[in-house]
C-alpha cells in the first residue's frame, strides 16, 4: 500500500512540476500576487483621506479681521481667502453643502475690536463667536475646518483671557452643529468605500460561474469539438457562446443590484425608502449602464481563458490570478482617497467601472467619465470577441 501511494505521489507530482503552466499559476502566483496587492494596497491606504499637496483650499470669509487673515494666507498652507458680504452667506453656505468650496468661515463684524475690548465678566452670550461652515463628506473640507481651527486657537493661545469661542451654538445652528453634509453625502460617502468592491466581485463571480462551464467543460467532454464540425461558422459560434454567457451573467448583476438596494439600507440601519429619496432612476440607469459594459469585459477575458484551457479546472486556476486583480481594482475610489474627475482614470478597463460607481453613489456623476468607461470597455470586449473567434478557428486550441 505503501508503495502504491508513493508511486501515485510522485507521478502526480511529476506532472504538476513538469506542466510550467499549472505549477506557475497554482504554486507561484496566488503568493506573488498577494503579496503585490497588500503592497499597493498599503501605499494607496496610507494615503487615503488624504489631500493633494497642489491643492489649494477655498475659503470664503465674511469679516475676516486683517489678523486672522494674515496668518492663513502663509504659503504653505495653500488656502485661498475669498471674502463674501453678509448678504451672501447663504449661497456660500450652499456652496460648501455642495462641495464646490470647502469652508466658510464667519467673524462677528469689528472681531479685532470686540476681542481686545472683551470684558471678562461679561455674559456668555456676549462672547464673540466664530462659525466654520464645513462638509464631513469632502476630505479637503475637513482639512481646511483643521487647520483653520487650529490657527484660531493658536491666536487665542495668545490672549491672556477668553476672548472668543469657535462654533458655539447659535440660532442657525442651535447644537453647534456646523456640519453641512446631509445624511445622503454621508450615506454615500460610507458605502463609496464598500459598494464598488462587492458590485465588481459579485458581477466577476456571476461571470466566473457559466464561462468556463459554456466554453471549456466542453472541451473537456469532447462536445465542443463535435459541435465545429457543423457548417456553422466558428467565429458565429464563439459569438453566439459570449452572447449566451453575457446574457446570463448580466441577470445575475441584475440580481446583484437589487440585493444590494434591499442590503444597503439595512446595513446602515435605513429604510428602503430613505434609499429611494437619495437615488434616483436615473442612478439606477447609469449603475445597469456600468454593470452591462462591464459583465461583458469579464465574459471576454473569462472565454479567453476558457477557450485557451483544457479543462473547467484549468480555466478555474487561470482565472485566480484576475479574481485577485479584480478585487484590488474593485476598491477604486478607496484606493486613490477620493473619486477622481480626471478622464485618465477611465481608460482603465474595471477599474473605472469602480470609480463610476463610486461616482454614482457619491452624488458626483461626470457624464464624459461615464462615456468613457462605457465606450472603453465595449471596445475591450469587441477585441477579447475577435480573439476568441480567432481561437476557435484553431485546431490545436480547439482539439487540445
Amino acid at each position: 500500500m505503501k508503495n502504491n501511494v508513493m508511486t501515485i505521489f510522485k507521478k502526480e507530482a511529476s506532472r504538476i512540476v513538469h506542466d510550467q503552466k499549472l505549477f506557475f499559476s497554482a504554486v507561484i502566483m496566488p503568493g506573488l500576487l498577494i503579496f503585490v496587492m497588500f503592497f499597493l494596497m498599503r501605499n494607496f491606504m496610507s494615503d487615503m483621506g488624504a489631500v493633494d499637496e497642489d491643492h489649494v483650499f477655498q475659503v470664503h470669509a465674511v469679516d475676516m479681521p486683517a489678523s486672522v487673515s494674515a496668518m492663513l494666507s502663509a504659503p504653505e498652507l495653500n488656502i485661498e481667502i475669498t471674502n463674501v458680504s453678509v448678504a451672501n452667506v447663504e449661497g456660500a453656505r450652499q456652496q460648501v453643502a455642495d462641495r464646490d468650496i470647502d469652508l466658510l468661515v464667519i467673524f462677528p463684524a469689528d472681531f479685532d475690536a470686540l476681542v481686545l475690548g472683551f470684558d471678562p465678566y461679561a455674559p456668555a452670550a456676549a462672547v464673540p463667536n466664530v462659525e466654520i461652515w464645513s462638509n464631513a463628506a469632502r476630505f479637503e473640507s475637513g482639512h481646511a475646518s483643521a487647520i483653520v481651527t487650529g490657527i484660531l486657537n493658536m491666536y487665542h493661545q495668545e490672549l491672556t483671557d477668553t476672548k472668543f469661542t469657535i462654533n458655539a451654538p447659535t440660532a442657525d445652528a442651535p447644537y453647534g452643529h456646523f456640519d453641512l453634509a446631509t445624511d445622503a453625502d454621508i450615506f454615500g460617502l460610507v458605502m463609496g468605500f464598500m459598494i464598488p468592491m462587492m458590485f465588481i466581485m459579485f458581477i466577476y463571480t456571476g461571470c466566473l460561474a457559466i464561462a468556463p462551464e459554456t466554453i471549456s467543460g466542453q472541451k473537456e467532454r469532447g462536445t465542443l469539438g463535435a459541435l465545429l464540425v457543423t457548417p456553422a461558422k466558428r467565429s458565429h459560434m464563439a459569438l453566439g457562446k459570449i452572447l449566451a454567457i453575457s446574457v446570463f451573467a448580466l441577470l445575475g448583476a441584475v440580481g446583484s443590484i437589487i440585493g444590494m438596494a434591499f442590503g444597503m439600507p439595512q446595513t446602515m440601519g435605513m429604510e428602503l425608502s430613505s434609499l429611494l429619496e437619495f437615488y434616483t432612476l436615473v442612478d439606477a440607469g447609469l449603475l445597469l449602464l456600468v454593470a452591462i459594459t462591464t459583465t461583458l469585459v469579464f465574459v471576454g477575458l473569462l472565454s479567453i481563458l476558457s477557450a485557451y484551457a483544457k479543462s473547467v479546472k484549468e480555466a478555474n486556476a487561470y482565472s485566480t490570478p484576475i479574481m485577485l486583480v479584480v478585487t484590488l481594482t474593485g476598491l477604486g475610489s478607496t484606493l486613490l482617497g477620493r473619486v477622481p474627475s480626471e478622464a485618465v482614470f477611465y481608460f482603465i478597463p474595471v477599474f473605472n467601472s469602480a470609480l463610476c460607481i463610486s461616482a454614482i453613489v457619491n452624488f458626483e456623476v461626470n457624464v464624459l467619465n461615464m462615456v468613457i468607461t462605457s465606450g472603453v470597455n465595449l471596445v475591450v470586449t469587441l477585441i477579447c470577441a475577435l480573439i476568441v473567434a480567432k481561437m476557435f478557428s484553431s485546431e490545436k486550441i480547439v482539439f487540445s
